[in-house]
């Protein structure tokens, strides 16, 4: 992550974009992975989640302190939800009296990469845990 101290239109016209293109890249994956999970009757979750402390907010609030977005990996089964894993991508804090925000430094095809690669794992567990039972 970089840190970024110039909080401005142009910083979060970047973090808008990157946001947008995370989601794009959430029903990509979702659409090519689904439907290996349905087969063990759970649903692949993959979300781009913004959020001050814990609670939904939406991207207006990219300067707020405590805002973060990031993109979550998890597991719906009928009952619960299981995270599994998550890519950070936007974090806004409070340092030395003034707000700092950190930003992913990996681009789009690194962080579609690290996704894949999180997914295949969840699903090799799945096939291991198959194999056991």
């Amino acid at each position: 992550m970089k840190q970024i101290v110039e909080l401005h239109e142009r910083t979060r016209d970047k973090i808008a974009y990157i946001e947008k293109e995370c989601e794009k890249l959430a029903k990509k994956l979702h659409n090519k992975y689904k439907q290996d999970f349905q087969i063990v009757n759970e649903h692949l979750v993959i979300d781009l989640v913004r959020s001050i402390k814990g609670r939904n907010v939406n991207n207006k609030d990219v300067f707020t302190v405590d805002y973060e977005s990031f993109l979550e990996v998890g597991i719906e089964t009928e009952e619960d939800y299981f995270p599994n894993a998550y890519i950070p991508i936007w974090k806004c804090k409070q340092e030395m009296f003034q707000s700092v925000g950190y930003l992913t430094d990996l681009n789009m095809d690194l962080i579609e990469k690290k996704m894949e690669v999180m997914i295949e794992e969840m699903l090799s567990e799945r096939e291991e845990g198959e194999k056991h039972e």
